[in-house]
């Protein structure tokens, strides 16, 4: 089935009605638009395949050493972003598929990052180590776009990050799963997230060789008996 830019956003607007209105009754017509969602989301297989080969060629390029993965985004965590963010049209939701890099160094990520640019312009680009978000997410996004079989260009999005970046992000994505809250999009409990953010700024100064100042470990110990109450006694 050949979908256009409008049967994918209609059936983006009648499952984010569907969510918003819970508990309601799966019908034919939110059915529908369900089986859109998910033959969209099965036409950004061939373009990741295709962004993750480009990648792996670049950081062979570049001689790192480094993992590579890819992934289409999990069914259920589309529909969380529809319903997270109501303006959004689902043509316009740019991390479908998506494929990373983790890397040795800074230094690598901005080598694989301006070749990748010289390949292939990107549709966008996120700088989330000169600005990282408020949960102290850091990483490089370039969004790229690559052809699905029928020839139409899908946006693949793809991370770049360090070891150090990477291992923030997985215990972070752990705790996002216990809280129920998607920690990394500076959503949550504002003490959680301001310790996750100042954890990640001494990893940050760690990683660049400097020395975490007293007066910052200390900040860390304060939020950390601030967020007890949210992360029990097993608090990071």
């Amino acid at each position: 089935m050949d979908l256009t830019k409008a049967q994918v956003n209609k059936a983006g607007r009648v499952v984010r009605k569907w969510l918003e209105a819970q508990p309601r009754p799966l019908d034919q017509e939110v059915a529908a638009a369900l089986d859109v969602m998910y033959q969209y989301r099965a036409v950004h297989q061939y373009p990741l395949i295709k962004a993750n080969m480009g990648l792996r060629s670049v950081v062979r390029t570049e001689g790192c050493q480094v993992e590579v993965s890819q992934r289409l985004k999990r069914f259920p965590t589309i529909l969380d972003k529809l319903r997270r963010e109501p303006t959004m049209q689902l043509s316009t939701m740019q991390d479908i598929g998506g494929c990373r890099a983790v890397l040795a160094s800074i230094t690598e990520v901005r080598r694989v990052e301006r070749r990748l640019k010289r390949n292939r312009p990107p549709l966008r680009y996120s700088d989330y180590i000169e600005q990282p978000r408020a949960s102290g997410y850091r990483a490089v996004h370039v969004v790229v776009g690559y052809s699905d079989v029928a020839g139409v260009e899908r946006a693949i999005e793809v991370q770049l990050r360090t070891r150090t970046m990477h291992e923030w992000a997985i215990a972070v994505d752990r705790l996002s799963g216990r809280l129920d809250v998607d920690l990394k999009s500076d959503r949550g409990p504002r003490e959680v997230l301001a310790l996750l953010g100042v954890i990640s700024e001494a990893m940050a100064m760690e990683e660049a060789g400097q020395v975490v100042p007293a007066a910052l470990l200390m900040k860390m110990r304060e939020l950390r008996q601030a967020a007890v109450p949210y992360l029990g006694r097993t608090a990071p």
